[in-house]
């Protein structure tokens, strides 16, 4: 299914080309390697915290950890000098579902609470292929039950919760929120951000996969590998697995959704973005047409694009204002 006409690639600025040339990461081999899983994530991790150096990184942010489930934990983020009860954010990190942790996106989600002055919970999902589908997704459901539970212990305001994440993590609050709205008893987010968001199975054929194929911070290769290792024989047009193929949207919060021009994913989260506004639901739509996949989320880019710290102030603002 070929949904666009591929059109010709915006050239890359030259000191973002050098940038993404700096900071690739090893692209993980398509067939099995005789390395571990353990031993690929923990070399992709080690290139995702090498762009995580961040200057004036904020040091008052107060940290907590908290056992959510048996085995998962989270992170609290809270404010300096906050009144409280303050609104929660339920944040999951991207990474394809494989890589990435709540200490590759600290730097962020510190950026993020004090920026929008509101508490955030990054929480510690399973990765695969240990643990495919639909492990991650149950782990962020069970996330927000013990959110809705035990939000005013932590400072909270449970009726100012939202869902979030970036990438592959902006996938599961995308699927979460819908799974919460089709659940009659279930306490609703009152927002939902997503970045640069994961919506649709690559099969789909969405004309920026080819046009984004590399050089562009995240492979089109790499993407395709990473649902090959958490959705390994799942029906594509799962909308638990693709939120795009939902055949009904159903009644969802207010929604902000940042797309860049330099991503395999722009077209996915543009669509998806359009298909929520279509259905009715608040949507803020972002496009950064001169930047990279989850450019502000991995901000080593702060210190060199001002980009970085626009995008951050649009979600800040945008969460201040949708959840006061």
């Amino acid at each position: 299914m070929n949904l666009q006409v591929t059109r010709e690639r915006k050239p890359l600025d030259s000191a973002l080309k050098r940038y993404l040339d700096e900071i690739a990461a090893p692209a993980p081999a398509v067939r099995p390697a005789p390395e571990s899983p353990a031993n690929r994530r923990a070399v992709m991790n080690r290139a995702l915290e090498s762009r995580t150096s961040i200057p004036g990184l904020p040091n008052r942010v107060e940290t907590r950890d908290h056992t959510i489930t048996a085995l998962r934990t989270a992170r609290l983020y809270t404010p300096p000098d906050a009144a409280t009860p303050l609104p929660v954010l339920l944040y999951m990190h991207g990474g394809g579902w494989v890589v990435g942790s709540i200490e590759t996106h600290d730097p962020f989600c510190r950026l993020l609470c004090e920026a929008a002055c509101i508490q955030i919970l990054s929480i510690d999902f399973r990765l695969a292929p240990e643990y495919p589908f639909p492990a991650a997704l149950n782990d962020t459901l069970a996330a927000w039950h013990w959110l809705v539970e035990h939000g005013n212990e932590i400072g909270g305001d449970p009726q100012r919760l939202a869902v979030g994440g970036d990438s592959a993590g902006a996938n599961l609050a995308a699927v979460t929120a819908n799974r919460l709205s089709a659940a009659a008893d279930a306490v609703q987010p009152s927002a939902q951000l997503l970045l640069f968001p994961v919506t649709d199975h690559p099969s789909a054929g969405h004309a920026s996969y080819t046009e984004c194929a590399n050089g562009c911070g995240l492979d089109a290769s790499v993407m395709s590998w990473f649902w090959d290792q958490y959705f390994p024989g799942v029906w594509a047009a799962d909308p638990n697995v693709s939120p795009m193929r939902l055949e009904k949207v159903p009644t969802l919060p207010p929604t902000f959704v940042a797309t860049a021009e330099h991503d395999p994913l722009r077209d996915e989260g543009i669509a998806y973005a359009e298909k929520l506004r279509v259905a009715g639901v608040a949507v803020t739509h972002t496009h950064y047409p001169d930047m990279h996949h989850n450019f502000p989320v991995h901000p080593g880019t702060v210190a060199r694009f001002p980009q970085s710290i626009e995008a951050l102030n649009h979600m800040a603002d945008w969460l201040m204002k949708t959840l006061k």
